[in-house]
């Protein structure tokens, strides 16, 4: 059986999702583990001000199963990397479509609960 770094491979998805959007100032990625329930939010500034207090931010909540977590922490790197793609696209449609037609006005919050399929691997010929 291949030995993982659970807390590695979590700060592997953080740091990809930390990417994902421009923002005026640095992403804020935290992750809670519930037992069976494994969550990770993203926050971003939108729109920035002199008193940050006023920065207009975004956040995403994303829910995993711990199993989904751990079944991906277990894959090679090409399958990490696959499966995490998937993730980083489907972060980013459901903002897209969430802001589209209406504008970001203000802050934002977007909630995203992730399936089983989302860590299944494409076939590949050999």
């Amino acid at each position: 059986m291949n030995t993982f770094d659970f807390d590695q491979r979590v700060e592997e998805i953080q740091l990809a999702l930390a990417g994902l959007f421009s923002s005026p100032k640095a992403p804020s990625v935290s992750s809670l583990d519930e037992g069976d329930t494994f969550y990770m939010q993203l926050s971003w500034v939108i729109e920035s001000h002199r008193d940050t207090t006023l920065d207009a931010r975004c956040s995403i909540t994303l829910r995993f199963a711990r199993a989904q977590i751990d079944r991906y922490a277990r894959l090679d790197t090409r399958a990490r990397h696959e499966v995490l793609q998937r993730i980083c696209a489907r972060v980013q449609d459901r903002f897209n479509a969430l802001q589209a037609p209406p504008s970001v006005q203000g802050e934002c919050s977007i909630e995203l609960t992730f399936a089983d399929t989302d860590f299944d691997l494409a076939r590949r010929a050999d």
